[in-house]
């Protein structure tokens, strides 16, 4: 057996003399130049890609072919200088790992490997012999080169070898160039994706959130098994206050095992590289998170997500064992992507930006331009801004015509033909360019093209100062143009949609008259539509009782109000069917999951008996019912709540009962009304509670415009808001016609009416005895020449209150008590039991007023 390890570039080629026979010498000729002519060939199909994948597997293949081997490997060195990965061919990964345990040194032939007498090569390899060739490329050794033959007597010859190491020099310049290759590949997918990351952040797509959006472009380019994202738990506390990182988005494996999963800054890896604001390469980390850390050593890279100075979050990805560590190289590319990411995170999450603030209140495409334009200026205190539109109008003869340019500045105004020349060809070129992509070719100028309703805008924005846009500048261009190209779009579709957007307000909302009793406010987020996703409903029921609904569908706009209205309709339904909240709620689970944007919708469904107080409620996930008492006695109705509509069908929908005492408030309401950044829900709702206690002596109406004063955010609710109140007993109203015959029934009415108030029984005494005065009085004199009128008897409990109003269409004759002593006391009995009484008489007829106070 021979242990070759030594051999020229073409040996053969250096013979001084030829041995044997003419013929003979004549066939080693052809062997070598046939030889010569497949290296030759091979060299030129090695170097014809510049893809490293292709690369590699051609010269695989080549060195087998002039090898005349079955099998052939090439195994790549990491940074470290170990073999991480081996393209192989007609052996399996294995086999081809265990060649990596061999020592090639400067290269290694060996004609037997079962029977080396040292034992060097003993590793039980299937091979006979073995030919290892180190790949070097720029002085660095990219890795080694290997065939290998399992057929007895058979050896690698000094030509083969010779070959062998040709097609090796060749393939590490292959190599090296594939190599420049693919990092420049790389880098421009890691820039498009950063450019891709800033523009999609700007569509607000409920679907994929930010977070989310980062992570999963992070773990696609990157190639790896697992991404997460991490983010400070106390996003508001100063940098050096920040205690603890959540995960906050996963791609990958393990995303269920991880997505919450808390981590220490101090004493972790990920806190750590938070801390320092720079990226790290490791193969183990600091404090586990399960199904992230604690699967097993592989390559990971840490990435900060800091943006003026501020940690937004840590990304870290994570390869499989198997696959190639991460090199140095990444870091640059991956630093960047994350200072994009970073800064394109944070001013997405700016909504109170002032930018943004001007266009959601602009109502029409040139406010909005205007006020951009103003907006930019003092941004980059710049000299001048343009915002010039081009509209593309279609035509049957052409495939467009172009109107004039409308030109928009931020001084005097400006028309296309007094441009320069110059300016407006530039402009011109930007147009028919790429969309959301700043040009900065100029010094103190910046330019992007974004879509207009209309066609495309141009923006231009010439700097006070000659000095280079910045990749901080250009990507906040990219983002603030990419939300002026939204703004000008909804305000154009605002006129278009109005009244299709009224006419599902009316339609969708809740009833237009509310039964007595009942008060309700709704405000929508998505101005100046005015619809959205939530809603109220108030149904009578066939056997008198009174369904009360308040739901909230995902989303804002008419895409969520086509879909609440749907939902309303089928739990509307549902109720006429059974009238039964769990029921409704169970039945409205199978058709939320089946009605795509349905899932997820939360509702609170009560059936109530005005006359009793009973009230039977379910909820799905909604906020739970406030209850307040007469005497402020705050209660929470959270029995009977399970988790939202669809999530889990064919779940039973438990109910709840509670009578409601008289003179109590119900309130309904949707999370807009609660939910505040930086605060709990659960403060939300104790805040509602606490105005709604404060102000419970009001009327309905009054205490609904004070809920929703009293509770909205300086800048306005951020969300859909719906108020639902109720306070029991409802207002009587009667109507009778004006004859005598009518005072019992009247008076029995109104006797089973104060029974629901728990008054006391002299004062439900007095009261009906000033009432039947005040019918009485209406039935005698308001209606003595006209017999066939009609009396009206409205009564309504506030809290500390009872209103009587009774109303004719005459006029009462004056009183006259000293003529006839029992006659013409009526008015006196009216003032001496109430508190209050006041009589209007006018053309039309009277209206008696009459108030009892109610002891709290």
């Amino acid at each position: 057996m021979n242990d070759h390890r030594s051999g020229g570039l073409f040996p053969w080629l250096g013979r001084g003399q030829l041995v044997g026979r003419k013929g003979e010498q004549h066939d080693e000729l052809v062997a070598a130049r046939d030889q010569m002519e497949r290296l030759v060939r091979a060299i030129v199909e090695i170097g014809s890609d510049l893809d490293l994948d292709a690369t590699v597997h051609r010269i695989v293949h080549a060195a087998m072919e002039l090898a005349g081997a079955p099998y052939g490997a090439l195994g790549i060195r990491g940074d470290d200088g170990t073999l991480v990965s081996f393209v192989h061919s007609g052996i399996d990964a294995d086999t081809a790992r265990r060649f990596g345990d061999l020592w090639i040194g400067d290269g290694l032939r060996v004609d037997d490997l079962d029977v080396q007498p040292d034992g060097a090569y003993s590793n039980e390899l299937p091979m006979r012999a073995l030919l290892g060739i180190p790949l070097i490329v720029r002085g660095a050794d990219f890795g080694t080169l290997y065939v290998a033959d399992d057929r007895p007597g058979h050896v690698f010859s000094d030509a083969q070898e010779a070959a062998v190491r040709a097609l090796a020099t060749a393939a590490a310049a292959a190599i090296d160039n594939a190599r420049l290759f693919e990092r420049e590949r790389e880098s421009a997918k890691w820039t498009t994706a950063s450019r891709e990351i800033t523009t999609a952040l700007l569509s607000g797509d409920p679907q994929t959130g930010p977070l989310q959006l980062i992570v999963n472009r992070a773990l696609e380019l990157a190639g790896a098994e697992q991404a997460i994202l991490l983010v400070p738990k106390e996003p508001d506390l100063p940098a050096g206050e920040m205690d603890t990182l959540v995960v906050a988005a996963t791609a990958g494996r393990y995303t269920s095992q991880v997505i919450g999963q808390q981590v220490p800054m101090d004493g972790s890896t990920t806190g750590g590289v938070a801390r320092r604001g720079l990226p790290l390469i490791t193969h183990s980390f600091q404090y586990p998170i399960e199904g992230f850390t604690d699967v097993g050593e592989r390559s990971a890279i840490v990435i900060p997500l800091v943006a003026d100075g501020t940690v937004l979050g840590v990304i870290a990805v994570a390869r499989q064992p198997e696959q190639e560590p991460f090199g140095s190289d990444y870091l640059d590319l991956v630093s960047d992507f994350a200072r994009h990411a970073a800064l394109a995170l944070a001013l997405a999450a700016g909504r109170e930006h002032a930018l943004n603030q001007q266009l959601a209140q602009a109502d029409t495409v040139d406010d909005a331009l205007q006020a951009a334009v103003e907006e930019l200026r003092r941004m980059w205190r710049a000299r001048r801004v343009l915002a010039v539109t081009f509209v593309t109008v279609p035509t049957s003869g052409a495939e467009r015509a172009d109107r004039t340019p409308r030109v928009v500045s931020d001084g005097a105004p400006t028309r296309w033909v007094d441009l320069p020349a110059h300016t407006r060809q530039m402009l011109a070129e930007l147009r028919d360019g790429d969309l959301l992509v700043p040009n900065t070719a100029q010094p103190g100028t910046a330019a992007i093209a974004l879509r207009h309703p209309e066609g495309v805008l141009v923006v231009w924005i010439d700097l006070a100062e000659q000095r280079p846009f910045t990749l901080e500048d250009q990507t906040l261009l990219t983002v603030l143009a990419g939300r002026l190209g939204q703004g000008l779009q909804r305000v154009y579709q605002v006129d278009q949609q109005r009244e299709t957007a009224l006419a599902l307000q009316h339609a969708i909302l809740g009833p237009a008259v509310l039964p007595a009793g009942f008060a309700a406010r709704y405000q929508a987020a998505s101005r100046p539509l005015e619809v959205g996703g939530d809603w109220y409903d108030i149904v009578d029921l066939e056997d008198g009782r009174i369904a009360l609904i308040v739901g909230d569908c995902v989303g804002h706009g008419l895409g969520a109000a086509t879909v609440m209205g749907q939902v309303r309709s089928a739990c509307r339904a549902l109720l006429f069917a059974d009238p039964s909240p769990g029921a409704a709620l169970a039945a409205m689970d199978r058709f939320a999951e089946r009605l795509p944007g349905a899932r997820c919708t939360t509702v609170v469904c009560a059936v109530l008996n005005p006359d009793t107080g009973e009230l039977v409620y379910s909820s799905a996930g909604h906020p739970p019912p406030i209850l307040v008492h007469a005497d402020g006695t705050t209660q929470f109705l959270e029995d009977g709540h399970t988790i939202a509509l669809g999530a889990r069908p064919y779940w039973s929908r438990p109910e709840a009962r509670i009578t409601i005492p008289a003179r109590a408030t119900l309130l309904l309401y949707t999370d807009g009304l609660v939910e505040r950044r930086r605060k709990t829900l659960d403060f939300g709702i104790s805040s509602v509670a606490a105005v709604v206690k404060d102000c419970r002596t009001s009327t309905l109406d009054d205490l609904a415009n004070q809920i929703m004063a009293g509770l909205a955010p300086g800048e306005g609710y951020q969300d859909d808001v719906v108020v639902l109140l109720y306070r029991h007993p409802a207002p009587l109203h009667l109507t009778i016609p004006a004859d005598v015959s009518q005072l019992a029934p009247t008076r029995h009415a109104l006797r089973s009416w104060l029974a629901q108030m728990q008054l006391t029984p002299e004062l439900s005494m007095d009261v009906l005895i000033a009432a039947g005065e005040a019918v009485a009085n209406a039935i005698e004199h308001g209606h003595r020449h006209s017999p066939d009128g009609l009396i009206s008897l409205g009564a309504t409990a506030l809290v500390d209150q009872l209103h009587l109003t009774v109303t004719d269409t005459g006029s009462w004759k004056t009183a006259q008590p000293a003529a006839n002593s029992i006659r013409g006391r009526g008015i006196t009995v009216m003032r001496g039991l109430m508190h209050d009484v006041t009589i209007d008489s006018e053309a039309a007829g009277t209206t008696v007023q009459l108030t009892a106070r109610i002891p709290l």
